[in-house]
């Protein structure tokens, strides 16, 4: 027996033995089947080779077999579509044809088609709607359909699509494909099979995203992120490169045509422009200035927009103060489009551009009269236009042009700040800048004393802007310029030679402004004279030099010819009568005279003032004694002096202490502070006086209301309609036009009229008073004018209420013949009785009336 074989051995090698078997079936049908169907689709040729071969219909049913064969149904039987049962031995072989359905086979593709923009259309009966044979077949045979590639889609799209497709042939995909690189056809962008309809503006972004990565960040971050990010924008790439005939960006007109689809009227601005022939002859568009993708103003880093073509001047503007001040973060720093007008740039020569030669102070007025520019970063600039139009150089000439403007001086492109070395306005270049226009002068200047210093790098030392100002250059003749005459000591050449420590720097003599201000030609000129000297008649106004200079004007050889420039006589002597000799601290002959003069005058008129006092002093004793000695009525009583004379000191006191805070400079304030009354003190003395007045008002009106002598005087000083006629009778009394005066009563209308000025001035003054004193918790009540015109009441209430009392009461208690030196009844209280019978004859009638009225109020 053979040998025993394992059950697990004998049962694969059972299953092998089936597995070659399916094997070789396999290969017998694949070996049998196409020779069936070429068999079975041969019999279909039989009849249907024959080109000219119609239905019972008309329709045309041949087949091409060379075109079948190279289709890729060539495999296929003709029974695989044309599924229909039928009688194939009868001709017709239907009673009625059914179309093939391609979702036999394929069916994902036609559920997918039914879905799609086409299948739609198709759906709801479209007769141009395309099917599957209208794309997938190159003659639209349905026996010749072919594998479709991208370059095959193109030609069935363009067998409806004609606009379309003409335009995408002059696109830059199309120019790409032809020279055999991967570039996007037709279903590259429009899906097939796919429910989606064509392209929404953000299906149109991803497609491009997907070949151009990086363009919607670009996009992003230019000006038209924000159409991107507006709810509901249509923009799309396709806004700006066309749909189909996608275009790079050249100098082409596709881009101002895209360009103007969003931005109309722009085109317009560029009519008379610069750039208008340019842009006509495709030499330029928008993309010329603004980016690509990022769309922003040419005017950043990198070297694009106005300098791909203007390249020198645009390297000078990106080392400019304007271009320095936009990296630093200031957005309103000038840019080419501020100065030149944006779209509208015209020519210089244009007399409707910005930058023509009378048209920029405006232009540069613009920012720089502008306080949000002029205050940027918290800093001022000077808003230099006003000036500017108020100087020489703004004022036009015969010509109706100005005689220099901001690029003359400033520069151009590369305009930079006075402290870079470079700059036209430097000080060391100030002089060139200025001798474009005024050679003369810059020669001159740079041969002096202080060009020759500027030049050494001494900072100190002036330049032009230094004593012709800035933007505000005044004439010479001008009253108000700092050169002129009247201004030109004190406030052009004494800003460094008054200066101590400029003198102790440099070793400039101290004093010689003093000096000069000490003598018959300043003396002169504050009086209106015109032909005096002044600094720069006897040193020159621009060739200014050391007189130790052989060449100086006041050099010890030249000083006469230089004096006889005015005074013809002129000789050695005659010009060393006058010099700035006090500026050397030595006595001189005049100067011993000078202090001789002052000791005579000091002993001798000081002797007479001591003299005269003692007289004075005698006779006011002797007029004393008369007025005591006389009858008298008592015109005031104690409590009445009292009150005067705390009226008169705290009066007098607020009136020195508050006109030492206005005029701080007057001698006599100084004369106050070496006394010791500080602003601190002052301020205290002010303040304790003004609570004692108002404490005396208050005392008063308690006076004048509680005590039966007040009321009396009260109702006694109330004003009556009489009192006009009795100022008018004694003003003709006066004037000798009638011959006796009026009866006045207990109060004549003069003392009336400054009682009741005095009441008035009190209460404004202490509320003036009381809200400058706590301005703080007024303007918690009241608007904020209200201190400032606190301020001006309190003042000029204050100038008026010291010269009532100057030129009104002093001179009825003091200048008056009669009462000179002094009435005395502010002291004694005493009114001779003369004099009382004499002014106040209806008094006692008068006291009798009151007494009358008071009692008939009491009953």
């Amino acid at each position: 027996m053979p040998p025993s074989v394992p059950v697990q051995s004998v049962r694969i090698g059972a299953e092998g033995r089936q597995t070659t078997l399916v094997v070789l079936l396999t290969l017998m049908l694949l070996a049998i089947v196409p020779g069936q169907i070429a068999a079975a689709n041969d019999e279909c040729l039989i009849c249907h080779d024959d080109p000219t071969l119609k239905s019972a219909s008309g329709k045309l049913v041949a087949v091409e077999t060379k075109h079948y064969a190279a289709s890729i149904h060539r495999e296929r039987s003709c029974r695989d579509c044309h599924t229909q049962p039928g009688d194939f031995d009868e001709i017709p072989h239907y009673a009625a044809y059914r179309p093939v359905d391609c979702s036999n086979c394929h069916q994902p593709a036609t559920s997918t088609f039914g879905k799609s923009f086409h299948g739609r259309a198709q759906a709801t009966g479209h007769t141009d709607a395309p099917n599957c044979i209208s794309c997938h077949s190159a003659s639209g045979s349905p026996h010749r359909i072919a594998p479709l590639t991208e370059r095959d889609s193109e030609i069935a799209c363009r067998r409806c699509h004609n606009a379309e497709t003409e335009r995408y042939d002059r696109g830059v995909h199309a120019e790409a494909a032809s020279r055999g690189k991967e570039s996007p056809g037709c279903v590259g962008c429009h899906p097939t099979h796919s429910q989606a309809l064509p392209p929404s503006a953000g299906a149109v972004n991803r497609l491009c995203e997907a070949c151009h990565p990086g363009s919607m960040k670009e996009v992003s971050q230019g000006e038209h992120k924000q159409a991107f990010s507006r709810e509901g924008s249509t923009i799309s790439c396709a806004s700006c490169h066309d749909v189909h005939a996608t275009h790079k960006p050249h100098l082409d007109t596709g881009v101002l045509e895209a360009c103007n689809t969003c931005h109309s009227g722009y085109r317009q601005q560029f009519i008379g422009t610069v750039h208008e022939p340019l842009l006509k002859q495709e030499r330029m568009n928008c993309l010329s200035c603004h980016r690509i993708h990022q769309v922003i103003d040419a005017a950043e880093r990198e070297n694009f927009g106005c300098g791909a073509c203007h390249v020198v001047v645009e390297s000078g503007y990106r080392t400019s103060a304007h271009r320095l001040a936009r990296l630093h973060g200031d957005r309103t720093a000038a840019t080419c489009a501020d100065c030149h007008g944006g779209h509208r740039v015209r020519a210089p020569s244009d007399h409707l551009s910005p930058v023509y030669r009378d048209n920029i102070p405006a232009t540069c007025g613009i920012c720089h009269s502008d306080a949000s520019v002029v205050t940027a970063d918290y800093v001022r600039l000077p808003i230099s236009l006003p000036s500017y139009m108020g100087s020489v150089h703004g004022k036009r000439d015969d010509n109706d042009h100005h005689p220099a403007v901001c690029t003359d001086c400033h520069g151009t492109h590369r305009m930079q700040s006075a402290s870079d070395p470079g700059s036209h306005i430097n000080r060391q270049n100030i002089s060139a800048t200025c001798g474009k226009c005024h050679p003369v002068e810059t020669t001159d200047f740079v041969g002096s004393i202080h060009g020759r210093a500027l030049a050494l790098g001494i900072k100190h030392a002036p330049g032009c802007t230094e004593c012709h100002e800035e933007h505000l250059i005044r004439p010479v003749h001008d009253e108000n310029s700092s050169l002129s005459p009247a201004n030109q000591a004190l406030q052009t050449c004494g800003k460094c030679h008054e200066d101590p420590a400029m003198a102790a720097r440099y070793g400039l003599p101290l004093r010689v402004i003093e000096s000069y201000e000490d003598s018959y030609h300043s003396w002169a000129i504050k009086r209106g004279a015109r032909n005096v000297a002044t600094c720069t008649d006897c040193h020159n106004t621009h060739d200014i030099r050391a007189s130790l200079d052989p060449t100086s004007s006041t050099h010890k050889e030249n000083v006469v010819a230089t004096c006889a420039r005015c005074h013809p006589n002129s000789n050695a002597e005659f010009a060393a009568s006058y010099t700035h000799i006090l500026a050397r601290d030595r006595m001189m002959i005049h100067d011993w005279v000078r202090v001789i003069y002052i000791w005579l005058i000091v002993l001798l008129l000081g002797g007479m003032f001591l003299h005269n006092l003692v007289i004075f002093i005698r006779e006011l004793g002797v007029h004393k004694r008369r007025h005591l000695e006389a009858d008298y009525v008592v015109r005031m009583t104690k409590s009445e002096i009292w009150q005067h004379i705390l009226l008169a000191v705290t009066f007098s006191g607020l009136a020195i202490t508050g006109f030492a805070l206005r005029y701080p400079d007057q001698w006599w304030v100084h004369v106050l502070k070496e006394l010791g009354m500080s602003e601190e003190v002052r301020r205290l003395i002010h303040r304790s006086l003004a609570v004692a007045m108002v404490a005396a008002s208050i005392y008063h009106v308690w006076y004048m209301i509680a005590t039966r002598r007040g009321r009396m005087l009260l109702l006694a000083m109330f004003p009556k309609f009489s009192d006009i006629g009795e100022a008018l009778g004694n003003l003709a009394y006066y004037l000798r036009l009638r011959e006796h005066p009026p009866r006045f009563g207990h109060f004549d209308y003069t003392q009336k009229a400054e009682y009741w000025a005095l009441i008035w001035g009190t209460v404004v003054m202490t509320l003036t008073g009381l809200i400058l004193w706590f301005p703080a918790l007024a303007t918690g009540w009241l608007p904020a004018w209200v201190v400032r015109v606190c301020e001006v009441i309190h003042f000029y209430e204050a100038i008026l209420a010291v010269s009532a009392i100057v030129i009104w009461h002093f001179f009825f208690t003091i200048f008056l013949p009669k009462e000179y030196p002094m009435s005395w009844t502010w002291l004694t209280g005493r009114m001779s009785k003369d004099e009382w019978k004499h002014h106040h004859p209806r008094a006692e009638e008068e006291v009798e009336a009151i007494e009358v009225k008071r009692e008939e109020w009491r009953v």
